[in-house]
């Protein structure tokens, strides 16, 4: 009888602490996942910005097509981030990716205040807010969703 223990396999707290390595790696801290997020937006937005200003150097596109393209480069870096913050099956998929997306716009609205010289215009700029905080929201809620 004390042969067969000898080959039973470990159980007890070495397992108990694997498992609890695992938990813990998987856990974030959501200030950084979601600074994290945003970061991985903005720097999306900057290649596609810049792709899409050499594209612009062989290419005269319409000043409608130039709008539309941005607003996709945004909903792109949006997701991303988003993306980035979260982890599937997580909670809070909805709040944590309202927060990347308005986060990333109001970054957005400062360095175009800054780069261009102007103090931001509200109504312009709480529509950008609002366009932030649906799709990040909602790409939460996707992403929150999304099996492994």
């Amino acid at each position: 009888m004390e042969n067969k223990a000898e080959f039973m396999p470990r159980r007890g707290l070495d397992s108990f602490k694997r498992s609890t390595r695992r938990m813990t790696r998987k856990k974030q801290n959501a200030a950084g996942a979601i600074a994290r997020g945003v970061l991985v937006a903005a720097s999306v937005t900057v290649v596609g910005v810049a792709g899409f200003a050499l594209l612009l150097n062989w290419w005269n596109a319409a000043d409608r097509v130039i709008t539309a393209v941005n607003q996709v480069v945004k909903f792109v870096s949006i997701l991303a981030g988003v993306a980035s913050a979260m982890r599937s099956g997580e909670e809070g998929g909805a709040l944590r990716g309202a927060c990347v997306g308005v986060l990333y716009m109001a970054l957005g609205i400062v360095c175009y205040s800054l780069l261009m010289g102007q103090s931001p215009k509200l109504t312009a700029y709480l529509a950008d807010l609002g366009m932030g905080l649906a799709a990040g929201g909602l790409f939460g809620m996707i992403l929150a969703n999304r099996s492994n």
